[in-house]
């Protein structure tokens, strides 16, 4: 895992680097017309002096600087004249003596006006969706396409909402919910399978991922499995290079889905807990997904675990019919 600050690193490290290609591919680019016509290094040498002529003419003498800047303001004109006849004779054009930059806004240094350019955001943000493990779900699987029509609109006994109607309404908090984050906001999604809880928690990776913040996404096995790589030290591609805890909790949101089917142990239970409290002491938002009731939730994990669960998320219900079985048979 990485972490924000070691992304935004890792970028104005590209673009030092990208920088630095163009400045040695133009290098290269003027050697070789400068040895085609030999001319053109001595007219670059003296375009570069009329800027330190100008200063001089400024300065030693003021009574007459503007008719030197004229002066050289008009030997500029001559010699960028006689620099493109001689390019146009060997089929070269003068953009060949200037980088050659992806972005013309901030001319590859990521900002402009001291403001992060657009092209750095946009590397950002695909960085972010590396990072989260959802960026090819949530192409699919975000707010613009969840479907309604999967669920009944017939209220049941005991039921204040149709599965619709509460649908509808969970919809509505967790799209609120993304704007949020920074309050340290926090959902429980709870109910049977195949109701759409693990649809939401992907559109709301996207939405907060497109906020350009950091969106860390785990199903519960996978966590555990992190979690016990780094203490027994498994040598295998899970195992990270060091502690992911200090990513799991300064990550601007977290992710657990499918909450209580993993294999739980003493160490996956203390360190989950570890990391929803430390998260709520932060303010730093979560969202927990999970079949399990109350009772079951306690036994896998702990009390305290649930009570602070109950005592700083917002539990969302779901209830209906298994919307995957349909989704089968329309198939």
């Amino acid at each position: 895992m990485t972490t924000r600050t070691q992304i935004y690193r890792e970028v104005l490290r590209e673009y030092e680097q990208l920088r630095a290609q163009e400045e040695a591919d133009l290098r290269e680019r003027k050697e070789t017309l400068y040895q085609m016509v030999p001319r053109l290094r001595q007219i670059e040498q003296e375009l570069s002096l009329t800027g330190v002529e100008s200063a001089k003419a400024v300065l030693l003498d003021p009574a007459q600087a503007q008719e030197h800047l004229l002066a050289l303001q008009e030997k500029g004109k001559v010699l960028h004249a006689e620099r493109n006849t001689l390019l146009q004779s060997v089929g070269a054009s003068e953009q060949m003596l200037k980088p050659y930059y992806r972005c013309n806004q901030c001319k590859d240094t990521g900002y402009v006006d001291q403001e992060m350019c657009a092209c750095m955001k946009k590397r950002i943000m695909e960085r972010l969706y590396d990072q989260s493990n959802v960026k090819e779900l949530v192409k699919t699987e975000n707010f613009n396409t969840f479907r309604f029509d999967y669920y009944s609109d017939q209220r049941r006994e005991g039921q204040e909402l149709s599965p619709r109607e509460n649908m509808q309404q969970n919809y509505k908090k967790a799209l609120d919910f993304t704007r949020q984050i920074e309050e340290g906001a926090s959902l429980l999604l709870w109910g049977p399978t195949g109701l759409g809880k693990t649809f939401l928690c992907n559109a709301i990776a996207k939405e907060v991922l497109e906020q350009g913040k950091v969106v860390l996404y785990f199903t519960s096995g996978q966590l555990c499995r992190l979690f016990e790589a780094y203490r027994f030290g498994a040598k295998d591609e899970d195992v990270p290079k060091e502690d992911p805890m200090e990513d799991l909790l300064d990550a601007d949101l977290l992710i657990i889905d499918d909450l209580g089917t993993e294999f739980s142990t003493v160490l996956t239970a203390s360190e989950l807990f570890r990391v929803i409290n430390e998260r709520a002491l932060r303010k730093k938002s979560v969202v927990l997904s999970t079949n399990l009731g109350a009772d079951k939730l306690v036994n896998q994990y702990s009390d305290r675990f649930l009570s602070r669960v109950r005592g700083t998320y917002e539990v969302m219900a779901f209830y209906g019919e298994d919307i995957r079985i349909r989704k089968k048979y329309e198939k």
